[in-house]
């Protein structure tokens, strides 16, 4: 299920983060953090799989296309199988009008997703 991110979440955010960041320093994470905060054309959204948080997506909206900065899932749960899941419910949770679109690694992943969803 995913939850929008609340400043609650602020350390599980980072720490999943940092599974996609190659800067991982605790400085360069909680900018990140609260670049999703503090823009509202930015939302970040936790993964939470029975009550443990192991996935989180960071994505950008400008007008009908929905930009994915970052995908991370904690090492227990991954693979193209649990992104795709993650990928899904995203899709599900976002008006049908809005375009995902992948930025950087995101954009190989989302390639994949799409052949497999179509």
């Amino acid at each position: 299920m995913l939850v929008k991110y609340k400043q609650s979440y602020e350390k599980t955010a980072m720490g999943l983060l940092a599974f996609s960041c190659s800067d991982k320093s605790p400085l360069a994470l909680l900018e990140l953090v609260r670049s999703y905060e503090e823009d509202p054309a930015k939302f970040l959204y936790l993964w939470r799989v029975g009550e443990d948080f192991v996935g989180i997506i960071g994505m950008e909206q400008q007008e009908t296309t929905m930009f994915i900065h970052h995908i991370a899932l904690s090492p227990s749960f991954r693979g193209e199988k649990r992104s795709y899941e993650l990928l899904d419910e995203t899709r599900n949770l976002l008006p049908l009008d809005l375009t995902l679109v992948g930025q950087g690694k995101t954009g190989d992943l989302l390639d994949k997703w799409n052949q497999v969803v179509i």
